[in-house]
């Protein structure tokens, strides 16, 4: 249904729904945290022509975004090309921010402003002319789907165009290290972020896997003077991570989100600093919730792809997409993405997402999304164990209410 969804409002750029009608039944802890709102008026569909305001400031009021949207970090090389350029084309077109994940930057990607540059262990393809691109450059320590492993590529996917693209060659596997060989100690991380600020002049995110002692990362990265922290939870999707590691290491985004928001508040490193929440984002309601634990934004990835045509075959890592969203980039390709179908649809999928969420705004009385950020006594846990309440900072429905 979530699916489905996402390929509606893709189509249509309109909203489908108010709240998620598929939650129920989800062991998901996201999914087991509703509003209030929800509850006293369960039926509502959408009206349209709400006003509420979702536009947002990131990095201590460095970057304007129109929704709290940013998508995803998704490099020239995991995708095909053509995609790399729709998203960072929607993003221009709708005001937001699309990541453009490891592995240097993409000729036809470079034009475009809204965008973030990653710098991750393997430096592949980075030099001082990609880390000025963009609005900001995205400090890659770790990602959700493989915390504590760095990236892989296999070599099937290197062709000429990518190759050139990472400086390394033809057919050979591109292995990021875990850990940047230059930092070692949260010392180090402040170096290298006053290093890029320097070079750059523009803001510097730390995108971390969720694990434990998240909130003690997440002070540090503060306190070490990045702008802000991109969090990716259990689940956030990546073709090539091993699946012991994929399924048996990390913790969900809603977790973390609470903990690091009360964690910032309680050192007094909250104010301007921002938190992007990633990881099995899939509507606009997981993200008005995930705002309201305290996030002030969410990244999508595989909604994204989702949305430009995917059809969940997993196996992105092989070249061989029936949607030609992952492929392998020949000289002479015998099928290629429409980019002009590509981003019309990723800019629906933007504009229908960002209509639902002032459609949640209205239903639980706020005007702003300043005034959701953090408002975690809005929502309420159905069917959650009483320490995960706690944890999260929500009450528990009655058990006259719960479905």
């Amino acid at each position: 249904m979530r699916i489905e969804h996402i390929r509606a409002l893709a189509r249509f750029g309109r909203p489908v729904w108010v709240w998620d009608k598929a939650k129920f039944g989800s062991r998901r802890i996201l999914d087991r945290v509703r509003f209030r709102a929800e509850l006293e008026e369960p039926g509502a569909e959408p009206s349209g022509g709400c006003d509420a305001d979702v536009s947002t400031r990131l990095a201590y009021g460095e970057i304007e975004m129109t929704s709290p949207l940013y998508l995803g970090d998704m490099s020239f090389g995991a995708l095909s090309g053509i995609p790399n350029i729709a998203l960072a084309r929607t993003a221009d077109l709708t005001g937001i921010l699309t990541g453009t994940g490891e592995g240097g930057l993409y000729e036809e990607v470079r034009r475009y402003r809204r965008i973030t540059v990653q710098w991750a262990s393997a430096r592949f393809g980075v030099d001082i002319d990609v880390l000025n691109a963009g609005m900001a450059v995205v400090i890659k320590i770790g990602q959700g789907a493989k915390p504590g492993i760095g990236g892989h590529l296999p070599g099937v996917k290197v062709t000429k165009p990518i190759s050139d693209t990472r400086r390394i060659p033809v057919g050979m596997d591109a292995i990021s290290p875990a850990p940047h060989h230059d930092i070692y100690s949260i010392e180090d991380l402040g170096q290298r972020i006053m290093a890029i600020k320097e070079a750059t002049g523009k803001p510097v995110f730390v995108k971390v896997g969720v694990t434990n002692y998240i909130s003690y990362i997440a002070c540090g990265v503060a306190r070490m003077g990045a702008d802000g922290i991109i969090m990716d939870g259990q689940g956030a999707g990546t073709g090539a991570a091993p699946a012991v590691v994929r399924d048996n290491v990390g913790l969900p985004i809603e977790v973390a989100v609470p903990v690091v928001d009360r964690a910032l508040r309680r050192e007094g490193l909250r104010d301007g600093f921002s938190v992007v929440a990633a990881g099995r984002v899939s509507s606009a309601e997981d993200a008005a919730k995930l705002i309201a634990l305290g996030a002030d934004c969410v990244s999508i990835g595989t909604a994204a792809l989702i949305g430009m045509g995917c059809i969940m075959v997993h196996k992105c890592h092989l070249g061989f997409c029936p949607a030609v969203l992952t492929n392998k980039i020949e000289e002479s390709p015998r099928r290629l993405l429409s980019l002009e179908t590509a981003t019309r649809w990723s800019v629906n999928l933007v504009r229908g997402w960002a209509e639902e969420l002032r459609e949640i705004m209205e239903r639980v009385g706020v005007s702003t999304l300043d005034s959701l950020i953090s408002r975690r006594e809005l929502l309420v846990g159905e069917g959650l164990d009483p320490e995960d309440a706690e944890l999260l900072g929500v009450g528990l429905a009655s058990e006259g209410m719960d479905r």
